[in-house]
């Protein structure tokens, strides 16, 4: 039965989209072939400005028609309408065209952003591919390995009586942590899709680790609170970067892997607590008891080798990036920018070391979708370098610096029309509600944990054996995150907002806990829920959004994020070193407050006006 075309719908990023995953008229193949996967959008329109468009889809109908007749005069099966459309696709692979996948509904440089994703579907999963996705998933690594550090060497600096922390400020140290990660989100997430993917890529990394390793020198608390924020100025835009990188390089089968970027977090976690195990206890004053103890820095150094050894991986990560991979700019940032030459140069370099054949696609194709755009009335802006004498170093710069001003200026597709103002909103208040949940956790739910165990007369070493425990779910909750958003019905929306509930109730059954078994198995369980949540969300941010303001969009959300990560210590600080009360009773306060505001996000995210399962990233 031949492909039929369908009444072409809005686009979420067109002025007046009102776009549903249930409501679309978009007819999407999706195809495999071993490892590679090439999903096509075939759409048509029906208004008058088309005609050439549906000629040139009649002529891929007839292609696919040809190619289909001689499969089944070689014995192929008959099946279902879908295995016919399935047949069809494997057999015309090589046979696309930009004219297939030319969409009428989107500018010039989103239907180039198409092709090369096209060309990343058809080569699949390579070398390039899998050493990104990789090294993308150590900047998630650095985040929680950093986050969970500083959490763990709370009770060792508050040891140290002239170092200045005590219970009142040890809460000003999470909140200088995430000052940092929200001016790095911020300033992180423009720079991407200003200066470009690839040098963010270096330099985030390459902060974290100078300033990481410099922390653990630290004199007194306010010069360890000055570092700490400034390694957060690099950690802080590992998340929106690597999460962009990822998406833009992997094949569309593939993008179940975006949500297990997030499998590096807990193993992140997972260092840092194995880290503090080695280090802090035989390198720490007393071990846990309960009398007050008095120590000298000499005597209390398992904090500082913790934090020397956190910065001493990252700068490995940093030179794993820079000096032994070689990673090209991103083809659709480049495509952005007008330099489409650069673009499918990069393509180019991806297939040579993927040792594929070379793309399908050339300039030609691109020139071709410039003047259909242009017959269209879109005016362009082509960056390339035209013929004639070479530009002086000043008009090289101003041109440059014109094309950055417009890229600043395409923050307004985050609310360009409804659906994208809805989405954006959501995502918000998503990102303010479980970074404040997730502050709150990570920073006192060790604490809690390590209260209890010496008014249980505990050894501290048990505690941080305890806290291993504790985080190791985290790993198996991102790899049910990875199966559970590809799954029909359930995808990215409903997992988030089944995950993200469960999160909020394990706050509020962890206040009803009294056994230190008890306490360890719902701390799990939290971590568990918050690690499946995050990981999807992750996942679902850069997908939500084009390229032109993927890094931009990811950064501004990341940054709101931060701003309730550094509010929530401030606010929880005060509940659980509350005067009149017990430590039990002030930690079922903060728990009380964590729970609450995570519950606001299983809310919104079921107002959700679609889910990107399955669509195509330009």
């Amino acid at each position: 039965m031949p492909l039929r075309s369908h009444p072409r719908s809005e686009s979420p990023f067109s002025a007046s989209s009102s776009l549903s995953s249930h409501d679309s008229n978009d007819a999407l193949l999706s195809f495999s072939e071993g490892s590679n996967a090439v999903a096509l959008r075939a759409m048509s329109s029906t208004s008058p400005a088309a005609p050439q468009r549906a000629a040139s889809y009649d002529e891929g109908e007839e292609r696919r028609a040809s190619l289909d007749s001689k499969g089944k005069g070689k014995g192929g099966r008959k099946g279902s309408d879908a295995d016919v459309l399935v047949d069809r696709a494997r057999a015309s692979r090589d046979g696309l065209t930009a004219a297939d996948l030319f969409d009428e509904s989107k500018t010039a440089r989103e239907n180039k952003c198409l092709l090369i994703s096209a060309e990343l579907d058809r080569m699949g999963m390579g070398r390039y591919q899998w050493c990104t996705f990789a090294l993308c998933g150590l900047g998630f690594f650095i985040d929680l390995l950093f986050a969970q550090a500083y959490g763990l060497i709370s009770v060792p600096l508050k040891n140290e009586p002239n170092f200045g922390a005590s219970d009142v400020n040890i809460g000003t140290l999470s909140t200088a942590f995430n000052v940092g990660l929200t001016v790095g989100a911020f300033s992180w997430g423009i720079l991407v899709d200003v200066v470009g993917r690839k040098w963010s890529f270096y330099f985030t990394c390459l902060l974290s680790s100078i300033f990481g390793i410099a922390a653990g020198g630290s004199q007194n608390f306010t010069t360890l609170r000055v570092l700490t924020a400034l390694a957060g100025l690099g950690v802080g835009g590992n998340i929106p970067i690597d999460a962009t990188i990822c998406l833009e390089f992997l094949p569309t089968n593939r993008r179940w892997l975006l949500a297990l970027l997030s499998l590096f977090q807990p193993v992140g976690v997972l260092v840092a607590c194995g880290l503090a195990y080695a280090f802090i206890p035989p390198y720490s004053c007393g071990g846990g008891s309960a009398e007050g103890i008095v120590c000298r820095m000499q005597d209390n150094r398992g904090w500082r080798y913790l934090l020397f050894a956190c910065g001493g991986i990252t700068l490995l990560i940093f030179i794993a990036r820079f000096v032994i991979f070689t990673f090209y700019e991103s083809p659709a940032f480049l495509v952005n920018l007008g330099h489409d030459a650069r673009a499918l140069k990069v393509v180019q370099n991806i297939a040579k070391t993927n040792k594929h054949p070379p793309p399908v696609f050339g300039m030609e194709d691109f020139e071709e979708i410039d003047r259909k755009c242009a017959a269209n009335g879109e005016v362009l802006h082509v960056q390339e370098s035209s013929p004639g004498r070479p530009l002086t170093r000043m008009e090289a710069l101003k041109k440059m610096g014109g094309a950055r001003l417009r890229q600043l200026g395409n923050v307004r597709v985050l609310f360009q029309n409804k659906t994208m103002a809805r989405v954006t909103i959501i995502l918000w208040i998503t990102f303010i509600c479980d970074f404040f949940g997730f502050s709150i956790a990570g920073f006192y739910l060790p604490q809690i944990l390590a209260d209890q165990g010496i008014r249980d007369g505990r050894d501290l070493s048990e505690t941080y054996r305890d806290y291993i425990a504790i985080y190791a779910p985290g790993i198996a909750a991102c790899l049910l995150g990875a199966c559970l958003i590809e799954i029909p019905r359930v995808g990215r929306q409903w997992s988030m907002v089944v995950s993200s509930a469960l999160m909020a109730v394990s706050f509020f059954l962890y206040t009803i806990v009294t056994t230190q078994a008890g306490s360890v198995g719902l701390n799990a369980l939290e971590y568990f829920m918050q690690s499946l949540f995050n990981c999807i969300l992750y996942a679902f941010l850069p997908e939500a959004y084009p390229s032109s303001v993927r890094g931009t969009a990811s950064g501004l959300t990341s940054t709101l994020g931060r701003i309730a990560g550094i509010v929530a210590p401030l606010i929880a600080g005060p509940l659980y070193s509350a005067g009149g009360m017990t430590s039990a009773e002030n930690a079922k306060h903060v728990l009380y407050l964590g729970g609450s505001i995570t519950l606001v996000c299983p809310i919104a995210l079921a107002l959700l006006p679609y889910d990107t399962r399955g669509r195509r990233a330009f």
